[in-house]
């Protein structure tokens, strides 16, 4: 879950190159957007609840062409980062606009969460959304 000031754009079917050798496995590679060559974060990646096993990673690319709901988050310029430039996000399914109560519950981060990359969780409808932390993805980010 992200503030929608943050949102610069939603891109579906980006076209992503990749990285020959990724030091990480949440560096998914490079996209062009609007002339410029902005990097691809998959935010799942940075905790070990969503590193998927080898049968989970190849029945996760097969879902993905199947369904085609890939989709890229751009990000503005994250504030008070270092690195002012815009980067993008990874998404496996669907992207929606949705107002926040000012009566919202917090929820704890499920296990293996890497806290360092988590603002909060929110918890709408019984079900527990992780609002990143951004400065944190910022620094991930600059290791592009």
């Amino acid at each position: 879950m992200l503030p929608i000031e943050c949102v610069a754009e939603v891109v579906a079917k980006p076209v992503i190159e990749g990285l020959e050798s990724a030091p990480a496995q949440w560096m998914q590679g490079h996209v062009n957007w609007r002339n410029q060559r902005l990097p691809v974060m998959d935010f799942g990646g940075l905790h070990a609840f969503a590193t998927p096993t080898d049968s989970n990673k190849e029945k996760a690319k097969k879902e993905e062409k199947e369904t085609g709901n890939e989709l890229l988050v751009v990000l503005n310029p994250i504030p008070g980062a270092a690195r002012k430039a815009y980067s993008a996000l990874l998404c496996h399914g669907d992207v929606q606009q949705v107002s926040i109560e000012p009566n919202l519950s917090f929820a704890d981060a499920p296990d293996g969460v890497d806290r360092r990359y988590v603002d909060a969780v929110i918890e709408i409808d019984e079900q527990a959304f992780i609002v990143p932390k951004l400065t944190a993805i910022a620094v991930a980010f600059s290791y592009f």
